[in-house]
């Protein structure tokens, strides 16, 4: 796909990060930056997304002061454009950051018909928190001071903007879930969990094409989702008429390791 594919996601990450307490503009990107959630990364961090060289000493002379006064622990970096920022890139790993890398893909298939299984959630209740909750520990979270801060985010910041939640319901419950978001003309689809039971069923397929629907119908000029480069969940997404557009790079570290 062009590289252009990939203005409308920036687009949609933009508008996101304005959804939060502070964002300070630098000709490389910005620094998003919010108190009320230290914890969270994706309220406080840098986003590069110029394809002109920078140092990694230009983006932390901006990121690591606005992390220290939201009380932010650690130094976030996400680079959207990394096979044009290839001395920062060298310059993080040689420094030893763990660099993650994920993999945009942009919907480009036919629309399909509702599976009726998949409701739209109108009002979360506290069943479907309890259910959301237990969902964020299959992204590796578990600390309950972080899992209050994500569902802080999703009440206070991302519902206000128009976050919608689909689920498929079990005999005990939520049996998946799915989250959509659409900004700025985008759509992005996240949190796709399908609890351990009820696997293999085609519930991720079927919510994430639902997800599809309703933000072409709320106006969205392309929608995304992130997935793992070489994880079986890219496979499925590319077999539902997801492309890859291009990977993104990704780094936390300590700010106390910060030189």
């Amino acid at each position: 796909m062009a590289p252009m594919d990939l203005e409308p996601l920036l687009r949609f990450w933009r508008a996101q990060d304005d959804l939060f307490d502070r964002v300070e503009e630098a000709w490389w990107g910005a620094v998003v930056s919010d108190p009320r959630y230290p914890r969270i990364q994706e309220p406080n961090y840098a986003r590069v997304e110029t394809t002109q060289p920078v140092s990694l000493l230009e983006v932390e002379d901006a990121l690591v002061p606005a992390m220290e006064r939201s009380g932010s622990r650690r130094s976030h970096v996400v680079v959207f454009h990394p096979q044009e920022q290839t001395d920062l890139i060298v310059e993080a790993s040689t420094r030893g950051e763990r660099l993650a890398w994920d993999l945009v893909m942009a919907y480009t298939g036919e629309p399909s018909d509702d599976d009726p299984r998949v409701r739209e959630l109108t009002e979360p209740d506290d069943a479907f928190w309890s259910s959301h909750r237990a969902s964020l520990r299959w992204f590796d979270i578990a600390e309950d001071e972080v899992l209050d801060e994500l569902q802080a985010i999703e009440r206070d910041v991302l519902a206000p903007a128009g976050r919608r939640w689909f689920v498929v319901d079990g005999p005990d419950g939520v049996d998946a879930l799915a989250a959509l978001l659409v900004l700025a003309g985008a759509g992005f689809i996240d949190n796709v969990v399908t609890f351990p039971a009820a696997r293999r069923r085609g519930f991720a397929r079927a919510l994430t094409r639902r997800a599809v629907t309703e933000a072409t119908a709320a106006g969205a000029e392309r929608t995304y989702l992130l997935a793992e480069p070489d994880g079986l969940a890219a496979g499925m997404y590319e077999g539902m008429g997801f492309e890859p557009v291009t990977q993104i790079a990704s780094w936390i570290s300590e700010l106390d390791a910060s030189p």
